[in-house]
């Protein structure tokens, strides 16, 4: 479990870290063939070896605490096999859901899991950095362990949404990578912008300017 977590804390160090500096790479070429290799290798073993690591989902959880409503359309990105998505049609019953990731591997596992679970969420193929819905469609749009596009994210939000960017080992990132990100955050004009560590994780969390979501 150890070098699952070392790997996990490189993993997100780097997403972050690409994210911070430029957001350009996510949906290039090289990164769709490196990301569709890398994790259709893993899915098959995903929810048996990284989803179960002590506080995998803390920082998430953490930040869907400082909610003020309850969303009712909501999207994952980079969603893998489901994890967050699990989560989102937990903490928000008869809300309308929405997830993508890259790897079709890992979207038949989420599809798997959403099958007998219940989940009402509609799952695609498409990275992050050029998500296939229209601008101001979601209250809420997550992205866990994943590369950050912020002005994606925040694009596809209502105004009044929310964009949370959670980390569950990247909590010891480098400071100018964390300024970065809520720098970025906040040119793209969030209000109630801030970052906090959670264990060994850390979270983003930002509001497009606007509207109010309600409860």
């Amino acid at each position: 479990m150890r070098a699952t977590w070392l790997s996990s804390f490189i993993t997100d160090t780097i997403y972050l870290a690409v994210g911070a500096w430029s957001s350009r790479l996510v949906g290039s070429p090289l990164q769709r063939a490196i990301a569709r290799r890398r994790y259709g290798a893993l899915a098959a073993s995903y929810d048996a070896d990284v989803i179960p690591q002590d506080g995998y989902l803390a920082p998430i959880e953490t930040a869907l605490d400082r909610l003020p409503a309850t969303p009712m359309e909501v999207l994952d990105v980079s969603t893998g096999t489901g994890a967050v998505v699990g989560v989102l049609m937990h903490r928000f019953p008869g809300c309308r859901g929405a997830a993508v990731d890259l790897s079709p591997v890992m979207l038949a596992h989420a599809a798997r899991h959403a099958r007998e679970r219940g989940w009402s969420v509609r799952l695609a193929a498409a990275d992050a950095g050029c998500l296939p819905f229209r601008e101001g469609t979601f209250d809420l749009v997550t992205v866990q362990n994943a590369f950050p596009v912020p002005g994606e994210l925040v694009r596809v939000l209502r105004p009044g949404g929310w964009v949370v960017m959670s980390y569950s080992a990247g909590g010891s990132v480098l400071p100018w990578i964390v300024r970065s990100l809520t720098g970025q955050l906040r040119a793209l004009g969030c209000q109630e912008v801030e970052t906090r560590r959670v264990g060994s994780g850390r979270y983003f969390l930002a509001q497009r300017p606007g509207g109010t979501v309600h409860a």
